[in-house]
């Protein structure tokens, strides 16, 4: 007797039509719902974790009475300022130490070290060296993003096509023809893959500082909302943080897009 399969075929292809972006907003919804689920039918899970329910409700009334605005502008503040600063810092020293042998072998024993630092545990140093106002945590989100940018500089520089490069120069090009067509383009693609690293760095170093020591700030608000066993509170907090990780990501995605639209996408 022949089984019929068209039905499970059909589920299968279905799966597979599905968009990446589509699986990604249905996996958010089955985990969303399995948190809600949780909340309600096992004990203690909302004193633990809270729910979602809660959260949203959480979030709605701090968008309403200001408090959200007061809390997060202070970390975008502090995120996109230490990630501007931290790419400027990387770039110069990826290329000093890239364009310079001698430059590489004095500063490298102090960037291995200073990347070997536990940055996170030295939030109070900064807060103590710098105050607790933006200072310290733009300075501490910079300690932490500007060595990723730094290794991804270098080795973007070190990995250019020195055939490419030869045969530039035995067309006579110029050093801005050479910096334009050939070190530009070749370093991009390492910039932005240190850029979507540095993201959650940054956002990592401004929240440390602010938990250490702040008068506002999603960290500081996370510091008070533990303070009073007020998980809600803190996991809104942490989902807002994840949230402007995300946005920030993705802006940088849709730079990359346009930026290299024309390498070929890699397939597997």
């Amino acid at each position: 007797m022949k089984r019929d399969t068209s039905s499970g075929q059909g589920i299968t292809d279905y799966l597979l039509r599905l968009s990446p972006r589509l699986a990604s907003w249905m996996l958010a919804l089955v985990l969303i719902v399995i948190w809600q689920i949780a909340a309600d039918t096992v004990p203690g899970i909302v004193s633990l974790a809270s729910s979602p329910l809660l959260v949203a409700d959480r979030l709605m009334t701090m968008a309403e009475n200001g408090e959200l605005w007061r809390n997060l502008l202070p970390t975008l503040e502090e995120t996109v300022g230490g990630l501007f600063l931290g790419l400027m810092v990387g770039i110069c020293g990826g290329v000093l130490m890239a364009r310079s042998r001698f430059a590489a072998t004095v500063l490298d024993p102090y960037v291995i070290g200073i990347n070997g630092l536990p940055r996170v545990a030295l939030g109070p140093f900064f807060v103590v060296w710098f105050g607790i106002g933006i200072l310290s945590k733009v300075l501490l989100a910079v300690s932490i993003v500007f060595v990723v940018v730094l290794f991804n500089t270098r080795e973007g520089i070190e990995s250019i096509d020195r055939d490419l490069v030869d045969a530039l120069r035995s067309m006579r090009a110029s050093r801005w023809q050479m910096l334009r067509h050939v070190v530009i383009p070749s370093l991009i693609p390492w910039l932005l893959a240190a850029t979507k690293i540095g993201i959650g760095l940054a956002l990592t170093g401004a929240v440390v500082g602010e938990l250490v020591g702040a008068s506002a700030g999603l960290g500081w608000y996370i510091t008070n909302s533990l303070n009073v066993i007020d998980m809600t509170g803190a996991v809104t907090a942490l989902l807002v943080m994840a949230i402007v990780a995300m946005v920030m990501y993705y802006g940088v995605l849709l730079i990359e897009r346009r930026l290299l639209a024309w390498r070929p996408q890699a397939r597997m």
